[in-house]
């Protein structure tokens, strides 16, 4: 039994330390596209309220407001998968039987 823990605990630990350099390696990325997304979402916005006063039919209108909501969705939680996945490796590194 104690030759089987010590296997699985190896495992955890070779997994968490995945997880923990992918996670840190798209830190960087989803703040590089984060800044990238709040400007997308922020012109979309823009033009969600410009459009709204336009003569356009109510289903072009809709698109851009439903297009502006999810872009700011998406903004709003670009941060949170490479955090789970760096507490994830952490908690499996450290994981006791």
């Amino acid at each position: 039994m104690i030759i089987f823990k010590s296997i699985i605990k190896f495992i955890f630990k070779i997994v968490g330390l995945l997880l923990i350099i992918l996670g840190q390696g798209l830190v960087l990325l989803t703040t590089i596209s984060g800044c990238l997304v709040n400007i997308v979402t922020g012109f979309l916005f823009l033009m969600a309220i410009v459009l709204s006063f336009s003569d356009m039919t109510l289903g072009e209108k809709m698109t851009f407001w439903v297009m502006a909501i999810i872009f700011g969705a998406i903004a709003t939680n670009i941060h949170t998968l490479p955090e789970r996945l760096v507490h994830t490796g952490t908690y499996l590194m450290e994981y006791e039987f």
